[in-house]
């Protein structure tokens, strides 16, 4: 055997594996969108600096692992999914939830657990034990969000029984929906308890949960529909699930436990 072919085998072998990632990877390049106002998800902590927050850890942390360089695009939400079908990224984690709608055109895998709630003010003394208690109020809502779908639903049973209706006003950013509450414009903003999480932690005593529904929903990753894709995703994060990547990513943004267990199930 040669010199040179002996030296080829050891250097295959002293190489490590690297992790098969997904189709849609090109260039060495993990293309990602995100719409950076929803903190501790994604936002800009220094203006004219890259977004910051927990699902940028988490496309750095995929790229880690396929061995690529993560390039992460700024967008409004309502153009997050298009832009995914337009290829002008390849994936979508955006503080996105898992729902079946959006499976329809897209594949998905969740990664991060999330309940929604109603923010409001500290000083609200109402007790609220449903969505429609919130029945002639001003609720600010992020535009393109499925909280509307949700909201409008309420909305239509509130107007069956008779009752006003929620009054929905929306906003292109989750950061100027929360600001609405601050100012008194509206009761409160619907929301993840990620969110929330993030404001306590942010501003302390000026916020709290109104209204819990107590839905365990899913912060998923979206990508263009692929069987292939959806298997190397899934795998990915259930391998930064098992070496303590995302408890890590979790503990730092200040997210319980329960966030990252049971995910996918």
């Amino acid at each position: 055997m040669s010199r040179k072919l002996i030296c080829l085998l050891a250097l295959l072998v002293a190489t490590p594996a690297m992790a098969e990632g997904p189709g849609f990877i090109a260039g060495g390049k993990l293309q990602a969108c995100v719409d950076p106002t929803f903190p501790p998800m994604e936002f800009v902590k220094t203006p004219g600096q890259p977004p910051v927050g927990i699902d940028v850890d988490v496309v750095k942390a995929l790229a880690a692992h396929w061995k690529v360089d993560a390039n992460i695009t700024a967008m409004d939400f309502n153009g997050l999914l298009p832009g995914l079908e337009s290829k002008r990224c390849d994936i979508v984690i955006s503080g996105a939830l898992l729902k079946p709608e959006r499976l329809e055109k897209f594949s998905g895998v969740p990664y991060l657990k999330t309940g929604v709630v109603m923010i409001g003010k500290a000083d609200d003394g109402t007790a609220y034990k449903s969505y429609e208690d919130f029945s002639g109020k001003v609720v600010a809502v992020q535009s393109g969000t499925s909280y509307i779908d949700l909201l409008n639903k309420v909305n239509d049973d509130l107007a069956k029984a008779g009752r006003d209706k929620i009054v929905l006003q929306t906003y292109p950013k989750q950061t100027d929906a929360i600001q609405q509450v601050m100012v008194g414009r509206a009761v409160g903003t619907i929301s993840q308890d990620t969110e929330f999480a993030y404001r306590d932690l942010q501003q302390p005593g000026e916020l709290k949960i109104l209204y819990s529904a107590g839905a365990a929903d899913q912060y998923a990753a979206y990508f263009r529909k692929d069987a292939a894709d959806q298997a190397a995703v899934a795998d990915a994060v259930k391998a930064l699930m098992a070496d303590g990547t995302m408890k890590t990513i979790a503990e730092q943004w200040k997210l319980p436990p329960s966030t990252v267990t049971g995910v996918g199930e």
